[in-house]
């Protein structure tokens, strides 16, 4: 039986308290916390919200680039604050861009290397994801990143979307960096073109993925975020939430 985690990213609305309540009622036992919430959080409420809900704060999630000016300090601030908040992991995105220059890929390869070591030294994790528009947008480039960077608490955060996007074959991609995985994700939620839910690629192979997810060993929480919505509550985008992890769960049945 699988088990969730879910980003906060699509709550940025709402406080904490608001909604996390809710998760556990959902099949949730994971969280992901945005940086929305988790720059206006201190460890009593996380610790008080652990107690009361049974929930793992496992991970922080950055969007910073790390090649921007100021980047790699604001990373090495969100580790402090992953530190502070006894959360294990952050999720970090590439920096650079899909066509970065061979001089451009060598300085954000040291950057990274750096906050691995920043990482390692508050005994954190650091979990890449690849997504276009950054250097790691393919398996090509994403896997550039992991032979050059080959410190055991630098790992991958794994979304077969973004694969599909970049033209790769998400199976191929999950099989090809599967000794470096550390967490899964699926992003779902409404196309804004289309309307239609809950994954976005629907003409991925959801089957074939969830075999090779199976396949490799991944037995932690996978991660949904779900986007799309504007809402007024939390309540519509837990409810697709719902859906998407009982859609889910049909693909690895």
């Amino acid at each position: 039986m699988n088990t969730y985690c879910v980003s906060t990213l699509p709550f940025s609305n709402f406080n904490l308290k608001e909604f996390v309540g809710e998760f556990s009622q959902a099949g949730v036992s994971a969280v992901e916390l945005a940086q929305t919430h988790y720059s206006n959080t201190d460890p009593k409420t996380i610790n008080e919200l652990r107690a009361e809900y049974g929930l793992n704060f496992k991970s922080l999630l950055s969007t910073v680039r790390v090649d921007a000016p100021g980047g790699l300090e604001e990373l090495i601030s969100i580790l402090d604050t992953a530190e502070r908040l006894s959360i294990s992991t952050v999720s970090i995105a590439s920096g650079g861009n899909e066509s970065a220059t061979t001089r451009e890929v060598d300085r954000i390869i040291s950057l990274l290397r750096t906050i691995t070591k920043e990482a390692y030294t508050r005994n954190l994790n650091l979990a890449l994801y690849a997504h276009e528009g950054s250097l790691a947008y393919n398996l090509e480039h994403t896997q550039k990143l992991f032979d050059a960077i080959t410190y055991e608490n630098f790992g991958f955060y794994y979304s077969p979307y973004h694969f599909h996007r970049a033209g790769d074959d998400p199976v191929v991609a999950l099989r090809t960096l599967s000794e470096r995985l550390f967490s899964v994700y699926f992003n779902c939620g409404v196309d804004s073109q289309t309307g239609s839910e809950p994954f976005w690629g629907p003409e991925m192979d959801f089957r074939a993925i969830c075999k090779e997810i199976e396949r490799v060993g991944y037995t932690s929480e996978i991660m949904l975020i779900y986007l799309g919505l504007n809402t007024e509550s939390p309540q519509p985008i837990i409810d697709g939430i719902l859906n998407a992890r009982t859609k889910l769960d049909t693909y690895f049945s």
